[in-house]
Parts: C-alpha cells; structure tokens; sequence
C-alpha cells in the first residue's frame, strides 16, 4: 500500500474479515480509513456497495487477505475467507508464499490453489523469505513454467520486516510514535523487492462492479439535522471501531468527539459515548489513575445518558481489574463484578444472536452479527439484565452478551452496522430523546 503511494497514486485499503489492528498500519500507509470486507458479517450486495463507496476517489484499492486464501468459516463453504471477497468483487488475487526449503514443490503448491477452485483469479505470485538468490530464481522457474502464474516479487529471509506482536495479533498503530516511520521502510522495502508496475497491471484488468449493491446503514435526513455530539474514547487502550459503524454516526449528523482517558483527560461535553475494544489490561494503571474519568462515566450513566461500550468498554465498567500476575485495578465499579486477565483466551469467534427486550436501542428479536475476541472474563457476576442472547459465540457467561443499565449495553461483542443497518440511527434518537 505505501509502495504504491510513492507513484503518486490514492490507494483505498481494506481487510477480510473482523480485524481493528490490520486496518490501523493500512490507515497509516495511505492516509485513507481502511475498511473491513467480511461475508459472514455482510451480504454479497453490501459488500459490492462497502467496495465501492469506499473506493470514490481512489486510484487503487488493496484489499489484505485473512489467513489461508480458502480458510473461512467452516472447511467446505467459502463464507468468511478471502477467495469469497474476490469472487463476490470479481477481482485478482497475489498470492503471498512461503518458500523457505522450497523450490520446485512452490509450483505444486501455487498449483494446487489454483485447482482448488478455477473461479479464484490468483494473477501472481510474491515469494517469501528466500535464503539465496539461486534459491529464488529456482523457484520463479518452477513457477511459471508449471504454474503459469507470473512472480511479481521476493523478499529475501534476512530482511524480513519484524513486526511486534501480541495475544490479538500485531500490536496497535496507536501505540507507535514511530508509526510512519515502520510504515515508511515497509513501502521502500518493497519497492526494491517487488515490481509495482506488474502490480498496477493486473490492477488495471479489473472490471467495474455491475451487480446489485445494497447500503451498510440507514439514514434519517431529520436526525441529520440535529447534530448529535458523541464522545468517543481514542487513544492507546481504546481504539478497536469498525470504520462503517463510525461513518454511519457521522452520515447521520453526529459529531465525534475524541478524547483519550489514558493520557488523563475526562469526558467530553456531548449527547452519547462510545468506548470501544482495544488493551486497557496494557494501561490498566493509567485508566484507574484517571479518577474522574471513571466517576464521570458512572455518574453520566446512572444519569441515563446513552453510553455503548465493547470489549475494553465493558471492562472498565466493572469494580477492578486483576491482571495474570494477581495485580489489582480499581474500574468505574458501574457493575459489581470483576474483570480477570487469563493465559487463555476466552473468546474468539464469529457471534450470532438476537436483542433482547432490555436493549437500550434496538428492538427485541433484531438478528445481530459481530465477533469477539478477548482474554479477559467476568467474575463475580450477578445476574445483569442481557442484550443480547447468543446463539454462536460465548460472550459474557456463554449464552449472554450485553449488560444492560439504563441507556447503556456494553459487552464483549463488536457488532458490526451491517447486520443491523439502523443501529446508528437507534442510538442517536435514544441521546436525542434523552436530550429533549
């Protein structure tokens, strides 16, 4: 993506699948919001629409696959893997491999995902981590005389681009002061290695989207008159959105206001909040240092200001946290629990369920798809009013997500708008009833 700026050109970034982290190093690259692709979470028509609404006023779009080109959701459909998203948009795939000890078998290899399924365009061929150039030049050999797919790149084993990772994946572009920087050397690093001009030429044969597309979310044109403000938590500890969620509150009117608890600022004025996913277990010692951060959040919640928080949200909303050394964090104490920090993970999955009649926003019986993705639970728990009840996934006990208090639901579940095209309108017409 950043390799692709140096030309001059306006790239448009996604990602398969329900990912926050990816998406942040693609944001960086290209100065443009990256935004997720999932078929499990959108239907055929809503992705072509997500596609293209996205792409206006781009050059280029690069969408990063998730996993194995063909891993989805279960062993046989395509739901959920990056071949799908290709199908569904008609578009070429570059297949990135790994050809460590290697050569001729990369040709069986390529070859096999091309006769796994003929619908899939795979139109070139990265090779990853080579040991010498023979090694390499071997292999692009092998590959286009039995493959017939053209090698477009290769990177060599001793300057892979070392990336820190943690329990959810790569760590946050939040986190970096030197993010451009990363970025920057990533792009000219394959600048040297990979032949941007093949690239821009495969992107070139792509046709225009012709089938039906169907919007992510609604729009009320009154409510966008009204001008609704939302304070959103945005930092370091906080920053796990989906971009269509957040471009379905701004198409609406609203304001967003960031603010960032872990460098010790308070509440903003405003109508709503969000608080998103993200590491507060990583700031634990900042957030519980921000005293009046935490009390405000209480004192507007039991004042019944609307408040949805996910993930990170929901776990400052308890009494404390204890992290995997047995250290103590005290919270906002909102709910009489406790959040514990475990070795492993607690949930990690697509989520299915349905609104429950103590949502604050939605109606009862509203099919609602996200994921979840954490290794913290609940302790202490007594029994909350639940949002949501869970038909896949695990949520907070298992079989419910979603505590509700008030105009407030926060859960482990990251909902994404596509599911439920009129979350963002719901929740701006409970702040502004609750504003009149």
């Amino acid at each position: 993506m950043k390799a692709l700026t140096y030309k001059g050109l306006k790239v448009q970034p996604f990602k398969v699948g329900p990912d926050f982290i990816d998406p942040s190093y693609h944001s960086i690259a290209t100065n443009r919001a990256s935004r997720n692709l999932d078929s499990f979470l959108m239907s055929e028509a809503q992705i072509r629409w997500s596609f293209s609404h996205a792409a206006k006023g781009s050059d280029i779009a690069v969408i990063e696959g998730v996993r194995g080109l063909y891993e989805g959701l279960n062993a046989i459909n395509d739901i959920g893997s990056t071949a799908h998203i290709a199908k569904i948009l008609k578009v070429p795939i570059i297949l990135v491999i790994d050809i460590r000890g290697i050569t001729k078998s990369a040709a069986a290899y390529i070859l096999g995902f091309k006769q796994l399924d003929p619908e899939v365009n795979i139109a070139g061929v990265i090779l990853n981590k080579f040991s010498t150039h023979k090694h390499a030049q071997k292999t692009v050999t092998a590959i286009e005389k039995y493959a017939k797919i053209p090698v477009i790149g290769a990177i060599p084993n001793d300057m892979e681009q070392v990336l820190q990772q943690r329990h959810l994946g790569l760590i946050p572009m939040a986190e970096f002061k030197e993010k451009q920087e990363i970025i920057t050397n990533m792009g000219g690093f394959i600048n040297e290695n990979v032949d941007i001009e093949q690239i821009l030429a495969i992107a070139n044969k792509v046709e225009e989207i012709n089938e039906t597309k169907e919007p992510l979310w609604n729009k009320d044109e009154e409510l966008s008159k009204q001008k609704i403000r939302i304070g959103i938590a945005n930092d370091a500890a906080f920053n796990f959105y989906y971009q269509d969620n957040l471009d379905a509150f701004s198409e609406n009117g609203a304001k967003l206001i960031e603010f960032s608890p872990v460098v010790g600022e308070t509440l903003p004025e405003a109508d709503c909040y969000l608080i998103g996913g993200g590491f507060p277990e990583i700031y634990c010692q900042e957030i519980s240092q921000n005293v009046n951060f935490l009390k405000d959040l209480k004192n507007i919640i039991l004042d019944n200001r609307p408040v949805y928080a996910e993930c990170g949200g929901l776990m400052i909303l308890n009494s404390k946290l204890i992290t995997k050394t047995g250290d103590q964090y005290q919270f906002a104490n909102l709910f009489p629990s406790d959040v514990i920090m475990t070795t492993n993970r607690q949930g990690l999955s697509y989520v299915e369920g349905n609104t429950t009649q103590f949502h604050p926003f939605l109606p009862p019986n509203i099919s609602i798809k996200g994921h979840e993705f954490h290794y913290s639970k609940i302790i202490k728990i007594s029994t909350p009013n639940f949002g949501y009840k869970i038909k896949r996934g695990k949520g907070i006990d298992g079989s419910n997500d979603g505590i509700c208090i008030n105009n407030t639901i926060a859960s482990f579940l990251h909902i994404h708008i596509a599911s439920v095209p009129n979350f963002a309108v719901n929740f701006l017409k409970l702040a502004l009833n609750r504003k009149d």
